[in-house]
């Protein structure tokens, strides 16, 4: 047998031969271009039949050589990528699935290499090219070769905008994603809707073009890229984007495994998985945020975007066309459409009265649907007929406790943000019949919206559920009309920041402001109790005596506003306007932990409103948090509603009570209580403040 030279074995040996051009490419340019023509010549081969898979290995071989070190012999190379290109486009669908996942990659190489940079006007189009190109193999039936484009054209984009916005390449690839929307190919749309999804949800593509793009996406035949669209408006997918996090393992738990198993590479290895886990949330969270509006704000016609979707919505309806998961979250996107916009589209309330039955499916989704579409502008006399159809068909003395509180929160909702749209005789009839019934759901359902019209209208309550606050206000109280708006030149709880910039007071004014607001809770209280207890001969003398003395409590105030209105021009006609006083608002800058101080104070405010009652701050905590206002959640349309306790659970209660009443000689060798004295100082520290916080939250 013949020894082969070094030469003859470099020429079978591809992988070696790269390795020594990497390391001297003058000395073997001779070996590589003869691997260039013979790349060239089995070019013209597969051109004549892509199909053929023993020519396909071959290739495959050669293209990924080439790719390697095409940065060593660029002016040889030049041509190389043009050819892999017009070669993907004329043969995609015919050559086999490694060929053209292998080309796929060796684009994607030199793309992440810098041999195709976008530095001059040809090779920006010749990138668009390239991505173009990316996006019509998405038509491929090849689940693995989609998700590497995928991955990569966002990475590339985003990397084209990192340093300043490529607005000349973001715009022809807009425009190009625009017509594969209307593609024949379903999965070549979806695939290209989840691309600018991703780069809009990554801050790359965040302008009002991408967001009206995406919006036109509502409207295809396809439901799968409906659904998608509609997904992205909702922001129903970006729970489960940051639940990932969560998933990591926490860094304690790590480390606590790692000093009682056994110390093996796979555990290090653990733990530093941990700690990298853990940095990386370091480093985002000290990233500066970027604050951008939701994608409902960015539409260009939300009135007609709204009309469109509606229609559609009555279409698949009536035809059945698409699945009721979907037109569930059409009606959402329409409602909150309405919502945020303040929207008038009064067929979407007829619309949703046959759904309004307690035996229909989702019917609290709905009833929450309903609630995010009401606002002040919408007509009373268009939401009128849904609050008579809730009560109707959910306020019942037949029906079950749960679905009476569902159908009192959810015209509580209602109420909350339409108050005229409910009739002053069914408001009295539902308090009367639940404020105190037997069953706690309901009659906590009632309350809420007993205590919700003591604040915004009490002149619609009976005298005796309008409470001692609410009864005192009705002098100087004017209900408001429709389409009245309240106009405002402060910030909503600004004097709580002014109250923590004053100088504390001395003990003993502390200790007056103290009994000062416990007299009043006390009062209040007491107040409550008597007129729930006064029987109606009462009222009907008091009402008596209250149309007595109307005429000169009118009068009285007459004067009063006459001689305020005078004060008010000589205040203004002699002070400046230099000297009004704006408080901190005129002075500095509100931060995102100012409106939380606010929104902190307005809790311990509005939780000693509420006469001491228990669990009332923590009611205000859950219910407070910093979520859309223009989103009803279904928790407050079910809330009140407790389930029985079956067996299994009564008995686990007993347990937990037993083990707590034995004697501690007993409970001495559990590893829980011999735990407790080998804990660390870390340990024992979170597990107090974990005792303070709860502590605070159930107002000790």
């Amino acid at each position: 047998m013949v020894k082969r030279t070094r030469a003859e074995c470099l020429i079978t040996n591809l992988p070696q031969l790269q390795n020594k051009i990497k390391r001297d490419a003058k000395s073997y340019k001779d070996e590589f271009m003869q691997q260039l023509r013979h790349f060239e010549s089995t070019l013209a081969i597969f051109n004549l039949k892509p199909q053929d898979s023993v020519i396909s290995e071959e290739f495959a071989d050669q293209i990924l050589f080439i790719s390697h070190v095409v940065l060593c012999y660029p002016a040889e190379t030049k041509e190389f990528p043009g050819k892999l290109i017009d070669l993907l486009s004329n043969h995609y669908q015919l050559m086999a699935p490694d060929i053209r996942k292998t080309m796929v990659q060796a684009l994607i190489l030199m793309r992440n290499r810098g041999v195709i940079q976008p530095t001059t006007q040809v090779l920006i189009g010749f990138v668009i090219i390239l991505l173009g190109l990316f996006f019509t193999l998405f038509r491929c039936k090849d689940k693995v070769l989609r998700q590497i484009l995928h991955s990569h054209i966002v990475s590339d984009v985003k990397n084209s905008n990192v340093k300043s916005k490529n607005n000349a390449m973001n715009k022809t690839l807009q425009n190009f994603m625009y017509t594969m929307l209307n593609d024949t190919n379903e999965v070549a749309a979806k695939k290209s809707i989840e691309v600018m999804i991703e780069l809009y949800k990554k801050n790359i593509w965040n302008d009002a073009k991408t967001v009206n793009v995406i919006a036109e996406a509502c409207f295809s035949h396809s439901p799968k890229i409906v659904a998608s669209a509609i997904h992205f408006f909702l922001g129903t997918n970006d729970k489960e984007e940051e639940s990932d996090d969560e998933d990591a393992q926490d860094i304690t738990s790590v480390r606590h495994a790692f000093q009682i198993n056994k110390k093996k590479k796979s555990r290090m290895h653990m733990l530093e998985k941990a700690k990298a886990s853990i940095k990386r949330k370091e480093r985002s969270k000290s990233r500066a945020e970027v604050f951008n509006f939701s994608a409902l704000h960015l539409i260009n016609d939300p009135q007609g975007f709204a009309e469109k979707i509606f229609s559609r919505l009555r279409q698949a309806a009536n035809k059945n066309a698409f699945k009721f998961e979907l037109r569930m979250h059409m009606m959402n996107l329409v409602s909150r459409l309405i919502g945020v916009h303040r929207l008038i589209l009064l067929g979407f309330y007829e619309f949703l009265v046959p759904y309004l039955k307690p035996h229909q499916q989702d019917v609290t989704l709905i009833l929450a649907y309903v609630a995010q579409s009401s606002h002040e502008l919408v007509p009373p006399d268009a939401l009128e007929p849904v609050v008579r159809a809730i009560a109707d068909n959910f306020v019942w003395c037949n029906f079950s406790s749960e679905v009476v509180s569902a159908g009192l929160n959810g015209l509580r909702e209602i109420c909350t943000r339409c108050p005229l749209a409910m009739p002053e005789e069914l408001l009295k009839s539902l308090l009367e019949d639940y404020k105190n019934h037997r069953e706690k759901g309901p009659m906590n359902a009632a309350r809420s919206l007993l205590s919700l019209y003591r604040e915004i209208n009490p002149e619609m309550l009976r005298k005796k559920d309008r409470g001692k606050a609410a009864t005192m206000g009705l002098k100087t109280f004017k209900p408001k009309q429709y389409g009245e708006i309240d106009l405002k030149d402060d910030i909503d709880g600004i004097e709580y920041l002014d109250e923590d910039d004053e100088p504390e007071g001395t003990g003993e004014e502390n200790q007056s402001d103290d009994e000062a607001d416990f007299d009043l809770v006390s009062d209040e209280e007491e107040s409550v109790l008597l007129e729930d207890d006064e029987d109606e001969d009462e009222d009907e003398d008091e009402d008596e005596d209250e149309e007595d003395s109307d005429d000169d409590e009118v009068e009285e105030n007459e004067e009063e506003v006459k001689e305020a209105h005078e004060s008010e021009k000589e205040a203004l006609a002699t002070s400046p306007i230099k000297k009004r006083k704006f408080g901190i608002t005129g002075e500095t800058l509100l931060t995102d932990k100012d409106f939380a101080r606010i929104r902190e104070r307005r809790m311990e405010v509005e939780a000693e409103r509420v006469a001491g009652m228990r669990g009332a701050k923590a009611q205000l905590d859950s219910d407070s948090e910093d979520n859309d206002p223009s989103i009803v959640n279904v928790s407050r349309i079910i809330s009140g509603n407790r389930k029985k306790m079956d067996y299994a659970a009564r008995m686990e209660t007993v347990k937990v009570k037993e083990k707590r009443n034995k004697a501690f000689m007993m409970i001495i060798h559990k590893r829980e209580v011999r735990g407790k004295a080998q804990r660390s100082l870390f340990d024992k520290q979170r597990t107090m403040r974990a005792h303070i916080k709860k502590q605070k939250r159930k107002g000790h």
